[in-house]
């Protein structure tokens, strides 16, 4: 989960288009990691009750799985009441953009760590569409797949984007402070 990655270039994409209030702000910066607050813990949790692992799980078999659809995206845009449903779904599909993203850069710039068997995100992002199967996650463990996220690519991407965090700091100061401005200042 890359927090600061999908924290920093969410709200810099989608901000902008939003009302400048708190509770929209908020809501944007939860459906930016929404899919990972979701998917990890249910990969994760089902891994540590059945001992398996990747495929061997079955449907979910990865971290990537039901929080990071577009079908759930639009479920919750439909539930939800516009003013909250809209920031949520411009996080999240701001978060899937980066997953897939991170996909087509791993084409020209490849990653230590276990190959990737199976499908990709974009399996995942547009579940059911493609099949009933998600990716597959390569790591044997919780350990290995942090493990695999410190390389320098990952690391260089994360500073770039704590850069963008600081240089978006009000809005997010406002989603914490609960203020009422319209139009925040850097």
């Amino acid at each position: 989960m890359f927090v600061l990655g999908h924290v920093g270039i969410g709200v810099a994409l989608a901000a902008p288009r939003l009302p400048q209030n708190a509770r929209t702000i908020r809501f944007l910066v939860v459906g930016t990691v929404l899919p990972d607050l979701i998917d990890k813990p249910l990969y994760y949790a089902l891994s540590l009750a059945t001992g398996k692992t990747g495929a061997d799980l079955g449907l979910v078999s990865s971290t990537r799985s039901f929080g990071h659809t577009l079908l759930f995206c639009l479920l919750l845009y439909a539930i939800l009441p516009r003013k909250y449903g809209l920031p949520l779904l411009l996080g999240m599909v701001t978060h899937l953009f980066l997953d897939e993203l991170g996909d087509v850069f791993r084409v020209f710039f490849p990653q230590e760590g276990p190959p990737r068997s199976g499908p990709g995100t974009a399996a995942a992002i547009l579940f059911p569409l493609l099949g009933f199967h998600f990716p597959i996650l390569p790591f044997s463990s919780a350990a290995e797949h942090m493990k695999g996220l410190m390389d320098p690519y990952t690391l260089t991407g994360e500073a770039v984007r704590a850069v963008l965090i600081f240089l978006n700091r009000a809005r997010l100061r406002l989603a914490l402070r609960g203020a009422t401005s319209r139009s925040p200042s850097t």
